[in-house]
């Protein structure tokens, strides 16, 4: 009966302890509190949009993301889950300061920052990156 009984108990914590072990593992959406901040209208086609994300608190620095595509129409949370689903072309720290469409449809990036991650495609979209 001893036995039932602690093998019962064991059985119980080690399933609390896989729980718990799972629920500490499991990746927060590091985007969940990411507020669009600015828009802008790069041509007819192309718009370029940034977010940023200062959750982090004293200890991490705000994140900036910056997405191209064509125009995400709605009100600024509608675009935010939009953008959510998307991959930003541009992480970091820094700022654009600036872009500009090429005739032949790339986009020029003048970037001033530390940069989290960078994607040189975006979908149809192609640009290059400025030191």
């Amino acid at each position: 009966m001893v036995i039932k009984w602690i093998h019962r108990l064991v059985t119980l914590l080690l399933l609390v302890l896989v729980t718990a072990l799972l629920w500490l593992n499991y990746p927060p959406d590091t985007r969940e509190s990411d507020e669009l901040q600015r828009t802008y209208k790069l041509s007819d086609n192309v718009w370029l949009y940034m977010t940023v994300n200062s959750s982090g608190g004293a200890t991490v620095s705000t994140r900036y993301r910056y997405y191209l595509s064509k125009e995400i129409p709605g009100k600024e949370r509608e675009i935010i889950k939009q953008l959510n689903t998307m991959t930003p072309f541009l992480e970091g720290t820094g700022s654009i300061t600036d872009a500009q469409v090429e005739k032949d449809g790339g986009v020029n990036i003048a970037y001033s920052g530390q940069v989290f991650s960078l994607r040189d495609t975006v979908s149809d979209l192609r640009f290059t990156v400025n030191p």
